[in-house]
């Protein structure tokens, strides 16, 4: 405790030749922690809105080659047994949007997929979407159509219009129904800018397939729920009660033995998590983080090297000082403690200030809207970054500087410290 106290003493009366060690550290610590947590809340966005693109956490599919549930609320009865109560289940309807088109007054627009959703039990998930116009609150058992504000644009129509959405059937003919715009939705992103939301009922009755029918099942967890996470369990319930496949990272390769291939026995299904529908961007998520781990390693290094060579420079300039506590007594390990002392409240206060230099960065990065950056709306909520704070990131970060940077400057000040107190002494300042 003696060493610490003096260390800390010998700080304060040194701090301003201290302080760009502290400035270097604090905003090293501060721009990694900040870039950490914008990371985090650009892929938490893209989470989200996958996560209402595929219907949720989890998605059941399958059926006698093809995607295809007969009786979707006996199978969703069925699933129950096996999922909390707190998860979500209910049923999907995706259309291959590939021969349908969306017309009014005379402009039309291609779609790339729309989505029949059960709007009464998936309400919670879509308070997450970001509406320029509009809401999904109403939607249920209605002939609304949510659309993206692209979309909407192209059409020239607002919240309120009535659009007709031709399509083929299931029979190859052409229907048409009139829909009612109930939503404009903000997003431009591959999730969403050709995607468009209705009733699954009322997609159903215009693509001529069975009300009862349906051809996924999405199951959801509240937000931060662990029990999302436990697909291995939740498959291992599933494989007592269905045929199921294996776990596999991409879904195509079930695609292609039940559709394709035709090589599975009749039925089966498969379990697909919420990662294995986003191998579509696991690139750029993989890249986000490269970019990460890029500016958290550059800065660490930076940090490391500025604080290291020029503590071994102040160091050397109380040699002097060095050489007084050995000829009072005092041995080479206490001076070093002594140095190390300084340096550790150095680097503790350093993060600290940075861990807050990160916040401020955070607060004013909430007011900034980045919408106007093309196909940037995947990562934004409303328009703007939310960054999300990771206590295992800031604890990590600031390990990692602390011990390194310890160890750097420890064999910085080694050779002064085996000095003996002539030698010491004898150096001029």
């Amino acid at each position: 405790m003696t060493h610490f106290i003096l260390g800390l003493r010998s700080l304060l009366l040194r701090k301003r030749q201290y302080l760009s060690l502290f400035l270097v550290c604090a905003i090293g610590v501060g721009i990694s922690l900040f870039s950490v947590f914008v990371i985090n809340g650009m892929l938490d966005s893209l989470r989200m809105k996958a996560k209402i693109y595929y219907g949720g956490d989890l998605q059941f599919i399958g059926g006698n080659n093809e995607l295809y549930f007969p009786d979707a609320e006996g199978m969703i009865e069925k699933l129950k047994d096996v999922f909390p109560k707190q998860a979500v289940i209910s049923q999907r309807f995706d259309f291959d949007a590939q021969y349908a088109a969306l017309y009014f007054e005379g402009l039309g627009v291609r779609q790339r997929v729309i989505k029949g959703v059960d709007f009464k039990r998936e309400k919670n998930l879509f308070e997450y979407f970001t509406f320029v116009s509009g809401s999904a609150q109403n939607m249920a058992d209605t002939n609304g159509i949510l659309l993206s504000k692209p979309i909407a644009e192209m059409l020239e129509c607002n919240t309120g219009d009535t659009v007709i959405l031709m399509l083929r059937d299931r029979h190859d003919y052409i229907n048409t129904v009139e829909l009612e715009v109930k939503g404009i939705f903000s997003d431009s992103s591959l999730f969403g800018m050709y995607t468009s939301y209705m009733d699954v009922n009322v997609l159903k009755d215009a693509f001529g397939m069975e009300r009862e029918a349906c051809n996924r099942i999405v199951i959801s967890f509240p937000e931060h729920d662990k029990d999302a996470l436990n697909v291995d369990y939740y498959q291992s319930m599933l494989e007592q009660k269905f045929n199921m496949f294996e776990q596999v990272d991409d879904k195509n390769i079930f695609y292609r033995k039940l559709i394709d291939e035709r090589v599975l026995p009749t039925p089966t299904y498969a379990l697909i998590p919420l990662k294995s529908n986003l191998k579509e961007v696991e690139i750029l998520i993989d890249a986000m983080n490269g970019i990460s781990g890029f500016i958290i390693y550059t800065l660490v290094l930076i940090i490391i090297i500025g604080i290291s060579s020029t503590y071994r420079v102040l160091v050397m300039k109380r040699s002097n000082e060095i050489g007084i506590y050995m000829a009072i007594g005092m041995n080479r390990n206490g001076i070093r403690k002594i140095l190390l002392s300084e340096n550790f409240v150095l680097l503790v206060t350093g993060c600290f200030a940075g861990f807050l230099l990160s916040l401020l960065l955070c607060y004013f990065t909430k007011f900034v809207n980045f919408s106007f950056i093309p196909a940037f709306d995947i990562f934004l909520s409303k328009g703007v970054i939310i960054p999300v704070i990771d206590i295992f990131s800031i604890f990590a970060i600031c390990l990692i500087v602390i011990v390194t940077t310890t160890i750097a400057v420890l064999f910085a000040v080694q050779k002064t410290v085996k000095m003996t107190p002539c030698q010491a002494l004898a150096v001029t300042g």
